[in-house]
C-alpha cells in the first residue's frame, strides 16, 4: 500500500544527516552518471567550497541518485531538471528497484528540503513524473520531421568508404537481408517494414507508437517529449540510448546501456571503438549511422554467432533529434527470442 507523505522534521533532520554521509551518484544533462567528487572537478572547484549536489541540482538541472539504508534517495528541482537526467535517472532506479524511494526537492528561498517518502516504486516514480508535468520546465512538444525524410549528415566515413552493407530501407514496405561471415563468426540481418512488426515484438510496436505520437509536422522528437516512465515501464531493461553526435559512428557512445540483452558486457558511457572488434560492433557501426543519417525508424530480425555465443533478436531503433532535425541520439530496443525464420534448418 502506497504511504507518500512529507515526513515529520524528526525524519527530515536524520535524512539530512544520512545524507551529510552518502555521496551516490549525480546524472547529468548528457544522461551520464558522475561521483560528486567527479563532477566538482569538472565544474573546477573544491567540495569544500561549495554544495556540488545542490548547485548541480538546482542550478544544473542534473539529478542526485543516492542509498540510504533499504531506500534510494532521488533530489531533483522540478523547475530546472534537465529530462535526459530525470531519464537516465528513473533507468537506475528501475535497475535498482528499491523497497522504498524518497524525493526530495529544493526548499523556498533557502529553506529546508522537502521530503516525501513511498513504500511503493511505481508510485514514487508517478510522484516524480507528476512533478515534472505540473512545473512545464520546457517539456513542449518540439516539431518533429517525417519518417520518409532524410537528414544531411555528410557521408559515411570511417576510413573514407560508405558500409559494406547498403541493404534497402525497409520503412516504406522493402525489406533487406544482408549475411556475414568473420572466421567461425556468424551475422544474419533481415529488414522489415515498421509495420509489419509482430505479436512476438508487441512492446516495439508501443514505443514505435508513442515516437509516433511525439512527432510534430515533419520534424523528429526528442527524448524530453518521450514520457520517460512509460517507455521504462515498457522496454523493462531492454533498451539503450546511444549519443550520435560524433561525425565518425565509431565515436557514437553509449550513455544507457539496458541490463536485459543478449550481449555480454557493460558498455555504458563507451563508445563503438571501445566494444570487442568483431560482427557486432562492424554491424552497429553500419546501421546506427543508417539511422542517424536517414532519421528513420529500423525494425530488424538480427540472428549471429559470434565467438561462440548465439546472438537472436528483433531490433528497433528510434532516431531522436533535440532540434527536430539532426539525430543526435537512438533509442536502442532489444527483444531477444528465437527467429525461426532466420535459424538454419
Amino acid at each position: 500500500m502506497l504511504t507518500g507523505r512529507a515526513p515529520a522534521l524528526w525524519e527530515d533532520q536524520q535524512l539530512g544527516a544520512l545524507e551529510s554521509r552518502i555521496e551516490g551518484v549525480i546524472f547529468d544533462g548528457s544522461g551520464e552518471a558522475l561521483p560528486p567528487a567527479h563532477l566538482a572537478r569538472r565544474l573546477g572547484c573544491q567540495l569544500s567550497n561549495i554544495d556540488v549536489v545542490a548547485y548541480a541540482v538546482g542550478t544544473l538541472g542534473f539529478v542526485h541518485v543516492a542509498p540510504i539504508r533499504d531506500a534510494l534517495l532521488v533530489k531533483f528541482d522540478p523547475s530546472t531538471v534537465d529530462h535526459l537526467a530525470a531519464f537516465a535517472a528513473f533507468y537506475e532506479i528501475v535497475g535498482k528497484a528499491p523497497e522504498r524511494l524518497v524525493l526530495a526537492y529544493p526548499g523556498k528561498a533557502g529553506g529546508p528540503e522537502q521530503y516525501e517518502i513511498f513504500n511503493s516504486l511505481i508510485s514514487g516514480l508517478k510522484r516524480v513524473e507528476a512533478a515534472l508535468n505540473r512545473t512545464g520546465n520546457d517539456i513542449g512538444r518540439p516539431a518533429r520531421r517525417s519518417e520518409n525524410s532524410s537528414i544531411d549528415r555528410g557521408p559515411f566515413q570511417p576510413g573514407k568508404s560508405a558500409p559494406n552493407v547498403k541493404p534497402p530501407t525497409a520503412n516504406s514496405g522493402t525489406c533487406g537481408f544482408a549475411v556475414k561471415a568473420q572466421g567461425s563468426d556468424y551475422s544474419q540481418r533481415l529488414w522489415k517494414p515498421l509495420d509489419a512488426i509482430t505479436v512476438e515484438d508487441q512492446w516495439l510496436g508501443q514505443l514505435l507508437h508513442i515516437w509516433r505520437n511525439a512527432r510534430q509536422g515533419s520534424r523528429l522528437p526528442a527524448s524530453e517529449s518521450l514520457d520517460p516512465l512509460e517507455a521504462l515501464n515498457i522496454a523493462r531493461g531492454r533498451a539503450h540510448i546511444v549519443d550520435t553526435r560524433d561525425s565518425d559512428p565509431m565515436g557514437y557512445r553509449f550513455r544507457l546501456w539496458g541490463t536485459v540483452n543478449p550481449y555480454r558486457g557493460e558498455y555504458k558511457n563507451q563508445t563503438l571503438a571501445q566494444m570487442p572488434a568483431g560482427l557486432m560492433r562492424e554491424d552497429a557501426v553500419e546501421d546506427y549511422w543508417e539511422a542517424a543519417a536517414s532519421g528513420v525508424p529500423t525494425y530488424q530480425l538480427i540472428h549471429r554467432t559470434e565467438k561462440n555465443q548465439l546472438l537472436s533478436y528483433a531490433r528497433l531503433l528510434l532516431p531522436l533529434a533535440t532540434d527536430g532535425q539532426r539525430v543526435d541520439q537512438l533509442l536502442v530496443l532489444i527483444n531477444e527470442r528465437r527467429l525461426p525464420e532466420l535459424e538454419t534448418p
